[in-house]
């Protein structure tokens, strides 16, 4: 008889996947309220393992839980939101200027790997696993560093990138290929070796100066 510990867990993983898909997909917009009930209902399950995935979701920064009105995908003023792209262009401009002068031919790789299945999701129009996808390409940037205090500033800041569209916006209506085209140019960078044009190319991206169809 399997443990029913571990399959209530497994089925809590499952539906956090699932509420994290509608967050980065566009479906769960920030504000927008969280009903475990709902989601329950919709799922075929109890409530406990939706309960336990709002908790991590919660614990994760993408959904704010407020006493007596429920759970909510995080949604902040547009005051912080500029301060939040503020400090996401000053971490990849320094996270940049170092992984032009120390990345690795693996660290590329995998960089190029990531942009590839970026491209794949588009063709598949998959908007959750782009997003994710395109969260994965600049935290790995981070990692490459080898920096802790950028990877600890990044884990702080990305929950809020995320719920708030500020990273692979569900709602751009340009050619997300342009959007493929970018992350490949920002390797180049990279691969180019110099610290100041990686810098300020990051910085630019992570602006958000280019998130408009028009630019």
């Amino acid at each position: 008889m399997p443990d029913a510990t571990i399959s209530r867990g497994l089925l809590s993983d499952q539906v956090y996947e699932v509420i994290l898909a509608s967050i980065l997909d566009g479906t769960r917009a920030p504000g927008v309220r969280v009903v475990e009930s709902e989601i329950a209902r919709q799922l075929g399950i109890s409530q406990a393992p939706v309960r336990e995935a709002v908790k991590r979701l919660v614990h994760a920064g993408l959904v704010e839980s407020v006493p007596r009105h429920g759970s909510y995908v995080t949604e902040i003023s547009p005051e912080e939101f500029t301060v939040a792209r503020t400090m996401r262009a000053s971490i990849e401009r320094e996270a940049a200027r170092i992984a032009a002068e120390e990345a690795t031919d693996s660290s590329l790789e995998q960089l190029r790997a990531i942009v590839s299945r970026m491209q794949k999701a588009i063709d598949a129009d998959d908007r959750a696993a782009f997003r994710a996808l395109d969260v994965e390409f600049h935290r790995s940037v981070i990692a490459l560093t080898g920096r802790a205090v950028l990877a600890r500033l990044w884990d702080t800041l990305e929950p809020m990138l995320v719920s708030q569209r500020a990273i692979g916006d569900p709602g751009y209506l340009g050619d997300r290929s342009r959007v493929v085209s970018w992350h490949s140019d920002l390797i180049q960078k990279l691969v180019d070796g110099d610290a100041d044009a990686a810098a300020d190319a990051f910085a630019e991206h992570a602006s958000g100066t280019l998130d408009h169809p028009s630019a």
